[in-house]
């Protein structure tokens, strides 16, 4: 059996994709001899179906490109086999093509029309028509898969522009309110705390009074910090960028780490680095200050006993050179309902937490033009992933 130049052509367009085609009919002859037409001509998968009954179930089966029917099958019609097809979600947009016989009225395909029917064929057909038709609901097919992509795409883009944009309405109101507060508390607050100071300089105190001027004090310095703190979120100082090794960033951070409270003989901190890495653009305080929020929080989160793993690479995109540095602790985790908030301002599960630790990380990275991901599920541990580009000139996302 030769092929035609066109069904040779035909052949050509068809690379991206091995077709999938349902054929139900109850000619057990017309199948057999469509199917092995269909698939010498064209390559495609045929699948055949003797029992209209079951379009629906192999249909969702094998999930074909396009269902071919028959319009009269002695156990069910084709009109209802077709409307049983369209009313399943994940079925409906199968382009479905009926084969007719002669004598079928306008009213009849109006009908089959109305329950979904894509395209009609007449029975006996030649094979070069029924490619054709074929090709023309693969093509179809293909641009509505295409167009439901895009839309999803730029739906998800959307929303996520939504989301951006009522944070920072958001953030700009509640700083706006912090700020304000912030300077209120704190001038009598250094007013307290000086007094405390002079205080227990000048008198002598025991038991009782000692420890409550000790108290008065820490909480004191407590305070302050965590209102410089929300100075800092609300109103941030400018970046400034130098190119420096992030190892030796990293490093820094974590030989604090290793002398901080948190740390413990059974707490193993492992870090790996990339064999070569280059210099990195970045504001060296703020991404100082990234990592060490980050860390402490993963040893706050190991309670004396775990391991902490802290890897640096760096990988080339379709433009830019990326840095990329994954933290991950085996502690607790963090609840799949709690990890769409950990980013926001204020939201913390500490008991004398300010909320801003991961809120400010967020700013900084996005002020790098970078991105910061979080995976994590209970009992399983936690992972952060930062990716920050290398150089910052021209950068655009």
């Amino acid at each position: 059996m030769e092929d035609t130049a066109a069904t040779i052509e035909f052949k050509k367009k068809v690379t991206v994709k091995q077709a999938k085609i349902l054929l139900v009919d109850d000619n057990r002859e017309f199948l057999s001899i469509t199917r092995d037409l269909l698939h010498h001509k064209t390559g495609y998968e045929i699948i055949t179906l003797e029992y209209g009954v079951q379009a629906v179930e192999v249909a969702r089966e094998e999930m074909p490109d396009v269902i071919v029917l028959d319009v009269f099958m002695p156990d069910i019609e084709g009109p209802e086999i077709c409307r049983a097809i369209k009313s399943q979600p994940d079925l409906r947009d199968i382009p479905v093509l009926f084969l007719t016989g002669g004598g079928v009225s306008a009213h009849f395909k109006a009908r089959c029309l109305e329950e979904g029917a894509d395209d009609f064929l007449m029975k006996p057909t030649e094979s070069e028509e029924l490619i054709a038709r074929l090709q023309v609901l693969l093509r179809i097919k293909n641009l509505q898969d295409e167009l439901r992509a895009e839309r999803d795409a730029l739906e998800i883009k959307v929303q996520e522009r939504a989301r951006e944009l009522q944070e920072k309405e958001t953030l700009a109101a509640i700083g706006k309110m912090v700020a304000g507060v912030a300077h209120e508390i704190r001038n009598p607050l250094g007013a307290i705390s000086n007094s405390a100071a002079v205080l227990s300089r000048d008198l002598v105190l025991e038991g009782e009074d000692l420890k409550l001027m000790d108290i008065i004090v820490r909480e004191s310095d407590r305070l302050r910090l965590i209102i410089n703190n929300f100075l800092k979120f609300a109103h941030p100082a400018p970046y400034h960028f130098v190119a420096l090794d992030i190892r030796s960033l990293i490093d820094d951070v974590v030989m604090l780490a290793r002398r901080d409270s948190l740390f413990s003989d059974e707490i193993e901190l492992e870090v790996q680095y990339q064999d070569a890495l280059d210099l990195i653009e970045i504001d060296q305080d703020r991404i100082h200050q990234v990592l060490w929020n980050m860390l402490r929080n993963a040893l706050e989160a190991l309670h004396g006993k775990g391991k902490i793993t802290i890897s640096v690479s760096q990988t080339t995109g379709e433009v830019h050179l990326w840095t990329k540095i994954r933290l991950a602790d085996d502690g607790p985790g963090i609840p799949e309902a709690m990890q769409q908030d950990v980013f926001a301002p204020f939201f913390t599960t500490k008991a004398r937490g300010s909320g801003l630790g991961l809120a400010m990380v967020a700013s900084a990275i996005r002020a790098h033009n970078g991105s910061i991901a979080l995976s994590s599920g209970e009992g399983e541990g936690t992972e952060f992933i930062i990716e920050l580009p290398v150089k910052q000139h021209n950068m655009s996302r």
